[in-house]
């Protein structure tokens, strides 16, 4: 256990230095650029490196915080778009109810009229009966809207 304890203490050191450490540069004889965390006896140039300052962090925070409301608008215009086209399927669906409806109303009166006789009803309770001509113009008038309804 002793020596666990040991090892991730010595690794914790290892890695602590390694943030800390320093980076030299230097060119070989061939011009080919080398780095180095040990400086090299032929003249390494130490590198400052400098730790990212509080305003990179601050600005790393607004871009955050501007990239999480610009998917949040995303998110409420996709929402919104949904609710719009789940509404026009509602309207759709209940105007081919109703289109239901009012062909089969109007199928039901066609077939109603077949060889009965037609009458308006009088305000005392008693009946009108239409004339051929009065009788066909309503036919004719049922017809149309049978084809309206039905066959749109």
């Amino acid at each position: 256990m002793n020596g666990r304890l040991f090892l991730a203490t010595v690794a914790g050191l290892l890695v602590v230095s390694a943030i800390h450490a320093e980076v030299y540069r230097w060119v070989d004889e061939r011009g080919k650029v080398h780095f180095s965390d040990r400086p090299n006896q032929g003249g390494a140039q130490k590198l400052e490196i400098n730790e990212p300052s509080d305003a990179a962090g601050i600005d790393q925070q607004r871009l955050d915080a501007e990239r999480r409301m610009q998917q949040e608008k995303l998110l409420d215009a996709y929402r919104e778009e949904r609710e719009l086209r789940q509404q026009e399927r509602r309207k759709a669906e209940e105007a081919e109810r109703q289109r239901s409806t009012n062909c089969a109303y109007a199928r039901n009166r066609l077939r109603e009229y077949g060889n009965s006789r037609l009458y308006e009803p009088l305000e005392d309770g008693g009946r009108r009966y239409l004339d051929s001509d009065e009788r066909q113009r309503e036919i004719d008038r049922v017809r149309a809207s049978v084809e309206h309804w039905c066959n749109y």
